[in-house]
């Protein structure tokens, strides 16, 4: 595969491969704040054993994780969008850091402060898959303001220790990051040309039939467009036979792809162009009424007929309906009615469907 970079993506490109990023690895991010809570809590029992009895002293610090741990949750459960989440997951790790500091504060022994960071740089390491490096790195080097802030209060015996052992790890981290952000940009660019592959077709890079499938619910009901009018355009190239036994059929190829392209010319952005199969295309307009697809086919098809193609000189017939609601089947029905008609009368010409053929024209 080709090298990509993020450095090519737009904005909207990089926001994208973001989100998949954090959806893809939420689940595990969730399990894993829930498990460092959970540990966070059980060292309580290491502070009995320090004290030698029960550490009342430190139940309250051990057990105020439990109030960011909530928030977190409720959050978690309505909150989707990575820039929200991901800078959440990060301030949720340092909370635990600073809990840990205030129960460090009230031990009578503090050796062990060096250990309890081992494990918050596996959080952080673990974290950061979830993450865009410009979130992982300053949150992760923050970690040294921690030790800095704490230090006022714990006084640590080995404060060059802390430092000398910690820079290092934030490295590593970091770098552990970045090679795992290209892992998944693999990953990522894998998935979104197999969802391409599913929905498009491969001679003309329209989509294909299951783009409809996409869009629809399983009564195949247009749910995507259910407050808006809209349109179909089903075109069928006129003796297109012809085309494949006079020129071959790799001449028909290159007349079905301009044929793909003219459409997409000629209609909106937000429009759908769909090789339907064979040499018929299927072109969904949300936001069109009949008689503006009608018009609009009505350009398509005189843009067809005039001009030059490469191979040969065709025309196109058209049948257009209006959606009126319900399983969009019956609208694609009506319009290759539309299109009978259109071929019936001659061909090279354009029929509106709305119960019966309204317009025709050639």
């Amino acid at each position: 595969m080709e090298k990509v970079s993020l450095r090519q993506f737009t904005k909207a490109e990089k926001s994208a491969f973001y989100q998949s990023k954090y959806e893809y690895y939420s689940f595990f991010t969730f399990i894993l704040m829930t498990v460092a809570c959970i540990s966070y809590l059980s060292f309580f029992l290491t502070d009995c054993s320090i004290f030698g009895r029960f550490a009342y002293e430190t139940l309250f610090s051990r057990l105020f994780i439990l109030i960011p741990y909530a928030i977190f949750i409720i959050v978690g459960r309505n909150v989707k969008d990575y820039r929200i989440m991901a800078p959440l997951n990060y301030l949720m790790i340092h909370i635990i850091i600073w809990c840990t500091d205030w129960a460090t504060y009230l031990l009578p022994d503090r050796q062990h402060a060096i250990s309890g960071m081992i494990i918050m740089h596996l959080v952080f390491v673990c974290a950061g898959f979830a993450a865009p490096l410009k979130y992982s790195i300053p949150a992760h080097l923050l970690m040294i303001v921690d030790i800095a802030v704490a230090d006022l209060f714990i006084h640590y015996d080995n404060l060059q220790m802390m430092y000398l052992f910690n820079l290092p790890c934030i490295f590593a981290v970091c770098i552990t990051h970045i090679v795992m952000q290209k892992v998944y940009l693999e990953h990522y660019l894998n998935k979104e040309k197999l969802k391409k592959l599913v929905v498009h077709d491969q001679l003309t890079q329209v989509y294909n039939r299951n783009k409809l499938k996409e869009i629809s619910n399983d009564s195949s009901e247009l749910v995507v467009f259910s407050d808006i009018a809209v349109s179909m355009m089903l075109v069928d190239i006129d003796y297109f036979k012809r085309v494949n036994d006079d020129y071959g059929h790799e001449a028909g190829d290159r007349v079905l792809e301009f044929l793909a392209t003219s459409l997409k010319d000629s209609v909106r952005v937000t429009d759908f162009v769909i090789r339907w199969g064979g040499e018929e295309f299927l072109v969904l307009m949300p936001g069109c009424v009949g008689e503006q697809a009608y018009r609009v086919a009505e350009k398509v098809r005189a843009k067809i007929e005039e001009t030059d193609n490469g191979v040969c000189p065709i025309t196109v017939s058209i049948g257009v309906a209006e959606h009126t609601g319900g399983d969009y089947h019956n609208t694609i029905k009506n319009a290759d009615n539309a299109l009978y008609d259109a071929k019936h009368n001659g061909r090279n010409a354009v029929v509106l469907y709305k119960g019966e053929v309204l317009k025709a024209e050639k």
